[in-house]
């Protein structure tokens, strides 16, 4: 058996050295741009095209009535407003989708190539939270291609969150926004003369990006909250607390604030009650045993399950005590604000995995930080023990595998996805005066979507916003067929809303 782990360890150790950590970066930055220009615009991308008119139940319901197209500035600041008195607070986000919805629309590639940027600056303040400096990938590419599978396998709802224009301006842009406004508290805290001497500036910057990462979305507000004041107490116990922390963290607290504290969020609340009671629980069920069985079932544990494979470096770096005193703290504190997420989606009245898509990100921090400390020991266990070589081997080329065929499955499915939407485009284009106009339901090949789960389009998805709807009235066919100027759409195909979780016999 030593024989064959030596050997099996030996191809291992060939391949990652030819491995450099650019292939590595061109490959996953390469195909996320890829499958980026692959989706088009979908679901909510239509209803935040239009003006937001909170006075008549916003964009979102079914059976809205006509919406002004966004045309100006003016129309997205005039959208905003009404948005956070009568929808909810998350306004940064959402005014740089209805801003590159605007400007991008359905064939432009100005949103594609911003998104890609956002990427590689969420890949790298990722990488730089778990070194506690600014320095070239190169330095770990082990952490490197962690972050990338990481990425890729543990995030919630990927298209959604990831890919489409609404989704990742709420969750991957502002997962930038604050893991870059954390860097800086992060810096501090492993050099404690980060920033001694900086003037006004940085304080200033410090305030509007605080500003900006408290005012995003619910969750990862009140874990940056969290992270920023224990940075500040123990800067505070070391006499190293400086002006731009403070400046920072009353940025965020008022962002915070302006989010949480939206009048929009109960009318949400109340039109969802009115206009559509099935889709939200029954006032008389909130916070009780059925709601959090409810949530655990339905977002804490798709979640969690999809975090384990990122607990094994902390479990292994407790388990042999691993790293030091100040940086197991470290790293205690962002596993800490990953779950702090969890805990308090589980008060939420309606708990959807991909609500939790920052606790993935800040426990990817630590998760990376605890790889980057055990690499030296693993690599001396490896040499003493043959079967140690043998695992070790055998995962990395699993790892590596799994990446490279799950990505081909998920392009093949978003290919097919793309050029459905093509066709169908041609199909609008020949029948535009029918009402409604009645174009085929979108279908995965093959069933792939059995192997891909959420890392791709799925059944359930096209349910949820990939594809549009067999009642005309129904919101997504309604704003699409609105931003077409048709008279109505639908699908060739009855949705079976109780077969996916949307008629809920609570």
């Amino acid at each position: 058996m030593e024989v064959w782990a030596d050997r099996l360890y030996a191809c291992w150790q060939a391949l990652w050295q030819r491995l450099s950590w650019q292939m590595l970066f061109v490959f996953g930055a390469g195909v996320f741009l890829w499958r980026t220009i692959l989706l088009p615009m979908v679901a909510d991308d239509y209803s935040y095209a239009f003006i937001w008119d909170g006075a008549n139940a916003g964009n979102l319901m079914d059976g809205i009535g006509p919406r002004e197209r966004i045309n100006s500035l003016q129309d997205i600041f005039t959208s905003q407003l009404s948005h956070y008195f009568t929808w909810g607070g998350r306004v940064p986000a959402l005014f740089a989708a209805q801003f590159f919805i605007w400007q991008s629309g359905e064939h432009g590639y100005l949103f594609d190539v911003f998104n890609f940027l956002f990427f590689i600056l969420l890949v790298l303040v990722l990488f730089w939270l778990a070194a506690g400096r600014i320095e070239s990938p190169g330095r770990s590419k082990a952490g490197l291609c962690w972050l990338f599978l990481g990425l890729f396998f543990a995030l919630p709802s990927y298209i959604y969150t990831m890919l489409w224009m609404t989704g990742a301006c709420v969750y991957l842009w502002t997962s930038v926004v604050v893991c870059a406004f954390l860097l800086p508290y992060a810096f501090s805290f492993a050099h404690g003369d980060f920033w001694q001497d900086k003037g006004w500036g940085c304080v200033i910057s410090l305030f509007v990006l605080g500003l900006l990462a408290g005012w995003s979305m619910e969750t990862v507000s009140m874990a940056a909250v969290f992270l920023t004041l224990a940075f500040l107490l123990l800067a505070y116990r070391q006499k190293k607390l400086r002006r731009w922390q403070v400046a920072g963290f009353c940025g965020l607290v008022m962002g915070a604030l302006l989010l949480m504290l939206a009048p929009g969020n109960m009318e949400r609340v109340r039109l969802m009650e009115e206009l559509d009671p099935d889709y939200s629980m029954p006032p008389e069920l909130l916070w009780t045993p059925v709601m959090f069985l409810y949530n655990f079932v339905e977002g804490f544990l798709p979640v969690f399950t999809g975090e384990l494979p990122l607990l094994v470096p902390l479990l292994i770096c407790l388990r042999y005590n691993l790293g030091s005193r100040e940086e197991k703290r470290y790293m205690g504190l962002f596993t800490a604000a990953s779950f702090l997420i969890l805990a308090a989606m589980m008060f939420s009245p309606d708990f959807r995995a991909h609500g939790a898509y920052h606790s993935v990100i800040f426990l990817l921090v630590a998760s990376t930080k605890a790889l980057r400390i055990m690499l030296p020991w693993g690599a001396k266990k490896c040499a003493q023990f043959a079967k140690l070589r043998l695992g070790m081997a055998v995962l990395g080329f699993a790892a590596l595998g799994l990446w490279l065929a799950a990505t081909v499955i998920c392009l093949i499915i978003e290919t097919s996805y793309s050029q459905q939407w093509a066709a169908r485009e041609q199909l609008i284009a020949q029948h535009r005066q029918d009402d409604p106009v009645v174009v085929p339901a979108i279908e995965i090949p093959w069933r792939l979507d059995k192997i891909t789960g959420n890392r791709s389009v799925t059944e359930t998805l096209l349910m949820f916003g990939g594809d549009l709807e067999s009642n005309p009235k129904d919101n997504r066919s309604n704003v699409y067929a609105q931003y077409h100027g048709l008279k109505g759409i639908v699908i060739d195909k009855k949705i079976d809303w109780g077969k996916y979780g949307e008629a809920n016999d609570w």
